[in-house]
């Protein structure tokens, strides 16, 4: 039947449509369903059914009939082609299987924090020095040093942990206790509100609480964690591991951990998970981060089969969604699978005022943004059916921008991302805080749409456009500058999620100083550079908030290595004005102008280029002038190597250093293979 040209809301209304497809500029306005109905094609009461009913097909009897290949709903996937093709002699052997990647800190074949020994020679023929190379062996140094300073948690680190041990259910000091709990719903609560407040404060300030917490191990556990969150967002937080008044804190819910593992599903492990998987996302937890949160969504999964009564049932459902979305856009900025199957959620979004920040209702927001990330982690960041064709992942691309987009219009206006960040015009600290996330959720998510898009181009051919690739190039650049303008808003303290205050912004600075060092005469150079040293500065902070513990300053000198190559370029230009006349051949018109083909393994480490011979011959504008004005022209062609043969990988096990790690600690403070605490108290 025909599609109607109005959809169902504007008939109602009587206004003018779009038109199919939807959504509607008026539906996307009032925030409504766009839906279009199908046209009814009208019939006579007594019609002739034979007049009315397609006319069987006569097979000729000197034609075979053609058998039809039955369609198969069930599609297949490259673990269908492994298990078919195994021990036979069309086995696919060393054959790999086709994958968008661009999700989280990825791109390519490899990590964008990755530095192999192909990338660093790669960047060492393109500035013509070694400045990388040192630097990544100073970072490697500063990671090992890392590692092996946390190798052994001093025991006065933890507090009186031996104490704790003998006597775990012996209680602090209510008054503190209480404070922080106090600080925790005013603070973290409307951000994760996976609790009851009312009635966690009814416990936490009852005569009897010591009483049923020597009980009840779970509440124990829930109670110390709730107590820790607020004392990190207080002042007793702190970015080592093992350090400060919140881990001893934390210490105590852990020592429960091992029975929690054991303990049946109930409503009060879920929360004692949840709550520790919620200050398992700041930098101190890194290292268990990932096997918390897949245990709090086993729990989470096996609940919603539970007969919950009906008050406990809204407490679950509250929890379930505040896990989901921390679960999912963990995973997702981080490049892991979710343990959270999506096809088997039935749970309902539960209505939660605690989490409704002036007109944003952040809980809602938050979990249809997990919600996108999750699709396009299981419909594009993923490995390739057999019988996909790779314009499938083209469409893929423009339905989650379009979703995207969507969310993006559901917030309102005066946080609304994809517009400039007015921090001057948004009043409260937490919507100003909720605002910087959504935010650098929205270019987070564009940028990886981006990347995704140039990697197709790479790996393809006559799928994504010229115009396209250059296109989503420019949109690289314009998320990444973006994302680094929101630095100066980030909070750096050791409670912000290490995504928000790492993971995203190191992925842009990455970005841009791929674009400047591929780039160095492009119109927005100058303005990258500016950005660039806007993202040392932060990472600079961090390190001065960690008191030397992070040294974020060694990221920040990636920005000095590209404004010194962009200077040379200059220098060399205006002593040497015949190499800005020499024609244009790497960006003008080539066959795939965001990608180089794949090079023969012979020649995939570059040769350094001969400073005799000038360099690179690139497309330029008269000047590095800032780009900040709108009658600047931007349409010069940007070259990013997103499918470089530089940044292959030799070994199947990379050999080289991940710049991530600077922010990664071993814990065997909480490692129950390594600490007294998990074990019987004994070693």
């Amino acid at each position: 039947m025909e599609i109607l040209k109005t959809c169902d809301s504007c008939k109602a209304r009587k206004v003018r449509c779009n038109g199919y497809p939807g959504p509607c500029e008026h539906c996307i306005r009032r925030q409504v369903n766009c839906h279009f109905s199908r046209r009814r094609i009208p019939r006579r009461k007594n019609a002739n059914s034979i007049l009315t009913s397609p006319s069987p097909k006569v097979q000729s009897p000197d034609i075979p009939k053609e058998v039809e290949k039955p369609q198969q709903p069930l599609p297949k996937l490259y673990v269908d082609r492994l298990l078919a093709r195994a021990r036979t002699a069309e086995a696919l052997g060393n054959e790999k299987p086709f994958a968008v990647k661009g999700i989280g800190l990825v791109v390519g074949n490899a990590s964008l924090t990755f530095f192999s020994d192909n990338r660093l020679l790669y960047l060492s023929s393109r500035l013509r020095n070694d400045r990388v190379k040192e630097l990544i062996k100073r970072i490697s140094g500063a990671i090992a040093s890392r590692l092996q300073n946390h190798g052994v948690v001093p025991s006065t680190s933890l507090g009186n942990t031996r104490e704790i041990h003998k006597d775990p259910f012996a209680f602090t000091d209510r008054a503190e206790a209480n404070a922080h709990i106090k600080t925790y719903f005013e603070r973290v609560h409307p951000l994760y509100p996976f609790l009851d407040q009312k009635e966690f404060e009814g416990m936490a300030f009852a005569p009897n609480l010591p009483e049923r917490l020597a009980q009840n191990k779970a509440l124990y556990a829930l109670y110390y964690a709730v107590v820790a969150l607020g004392c990190s967002t207080g002042s007793g937080g702190k970015y080592e591991p093992g350090k400060g008044r919140a881990w001893q804190y934390l210490t105590r819910a852990f020592i429960i951990f091992p029975d929690l593992l054991a303990f049946p599903d109930s409503l009060e492990v879920f929360q004692a998970m949840t709550a520790l998987a919620i200050y398992s996302l700041n930098i101190s937890c890194l290292a268990i981060e990932h096997f918390i949160l897949s245990e709090a969504g086993r729990r989470a999964q096996n609940l919603s089969r539970a007969n919950l009564r009906s008050k406990a049932r809204v407490e679950y459902h509250r929890a379930f969604w505040v896990l989901y979305t921390v679960e999912k856009i963990s995973n997702f900025h981080f490049g892991r699978n979710s343990i959270l199957v999506d096809h088997d959620i039935v749970v309902p979004v539960p209505s939660v005022p605690d989490a409704v920040i002036g007109e944003l209702d952040w809980f809602l927001v938050a979990a249809r943004y997990a919600r996108l990330l999750s699709k396009a982690m299981s419909s594009l960041f993923s490995i390739a059916g057999t019988e996909d064709p790779k314009t499938y992942y083209l469409a893929i691309i423009d339905q989650c921008a379009s979703e995207l987009e969507e969310w993006r219009m559901s917030i309102p206006a005066d946080v609304r991302p994809g517009e400039p960040y007015k921090t001057h015009a948004i009043q409260g600290a937490l919507l100003r805080l909720a605002a910087v996330r959504i935010h650098l959720f929205y270019n987070s998510f564009k940028l990886s749409l981006s990347r995704a898009t140039l990697h197709l181009a790479a790996n393809t051919s006559n799928v994504v456009s010229q115009t396209r690739q250059t296109e989503s190039t420019k949109v690289m650049m314009e998320t990444s500058r973006s994302i680094l303008e929101l630095t100066a808003f980030i909070d750096v303290e050791p409670n912000t999620p290490l995504w928000i205050i790492a993971g995203i912004p190191i992925v842009a600075l990455f970005v841009l100083f791929d674009l400047v060092v591929t780039n160095p005469k492009h119109a927005g150079t100058a303005t990258n550079l500016v950005l660039l040293d806007m993202a040392g500065g932060h990472f600079s902070r961090l390190e001065y908030a960690s008191g030397g513990t992070l040294p974020g300053s060694l990221i920040g000198e990636f920005a000095h290595i590209a404004r010194e190559y962009v200077n040379r370029v200059k220098s060399e230009e205006a002593t040497n004005p015949s190499l800005d006349k020499q024609p244009a051949t790497l960006l003008q018109s080539p066959p795939r102008a965001n990608s180089l083909s794949q090079p023969s393994r012979e020649s995939r480490i570059p040769a350094v280029f001969d400073p005799s011979t000038g360099l690179e011959q690139t497309q330029v504008h008269d000047g590095l002038d800032f780009d900040c004005g709108v009658d600047l022209p931007m349409d010069d062609p940007l070259f990013f190597p997103i499918n470089d043969g530089f940044f292959e990988m030799d070994d199947d096990v990379p050999m080289g250093t991940d710049i991530m790690d600077l922010f990664n600690s071993a814990m065997p403070g909480i490692d129950p293979f390594f600490n007294p605490l998990m074990g019987d108290g004994e070693s």
